[in-house]
């Protein structure tokens, strides 16, 4: 599914840093951007296989043997996700255009990093993202171990007897597109490993 990296290829011509490396910096509009592609991703391969299901409706003649409705739903469905397709381009959009991100990006090269597959049930260390929602819990930017679940993961805050859950996106964690993997980030020098988590 060579499609799946379209979105990633895309951002990083636009901005001269992958993915990946976006993760690593400390702005929230650069934290943000792998979300925002797994969403543009999402609604565009949603968006494909719309049309190309009216697209077999109409090369089956279904439509002619059909009422006027075998042809209305799927081009309904297509309008509404060509308006989610477009609010998930403007926030990436967005964030790309975003002059914080630009200066940081400008001034800093991009951090060499690396991938590391986990699998829901590890604890491992991550730093965790510059998202707003770290940045509000005052957790950006901090090493923490993280327990990773199928859709969150479960932290314990610094100074916290209390456990507390974060999106995938707030923690660190990444999926693979064209593997389906989670992964987290580290920097492409560290030569440890967390098999001591």
């Amino acid at each position: 599914m060579l499609h799946l990296n379209v979105i990633d290829r895309w951002i990083t011509a636009a901005t001269g840093r992958t993915l990946d490396q976006h993760a690593a910096d400390p702005v929230p509009a650069a934290a943000h951007l792998p979300q925002a592609a797994s969403n543009l991703r999402h609604t565009r391969t949603e968006l494909l296989l719309a049309v190309d299901r009216l697209r077999t409706l109409l090369i089956n003649e279904d439509d002619l043997n059909g009422s006027t409705s075998t042809v209305a739903g799927p081009v309904e469905t297509i309008r509404e996700l060509a308006r989610e397709y477009r609010y998930a381009r403007n926030w990436i959009d967005t964030l790309i255009g975003d002059e914080a991100r630009a200066a940081y990006a400008q001034a800093h090269p991009g951090r060499s990093v690396r991938r590391r597959y986990v699998n829901p049930g590890d604890t491992v260390l991550v730093v965790l993202p510059h998202t707003d929602s770290c940045r509000r819990q005052n957790l950006a930017g901090h090493a923490t171990h993280i327990k990773v679940g199928t859709s969150d993961a479960r932290i314990r805050p610094p100074g916290s007897v209390n456990p507390a859950r974060l999106s995938h996106a707030d923690a660190g964690i990444y999926r693979d597109p064209t593997e389906d993997r989670l992964y987290i980030l580290q920097p492409a020098d560290n030569e440890t490993t967390d098999a001591g988590c």
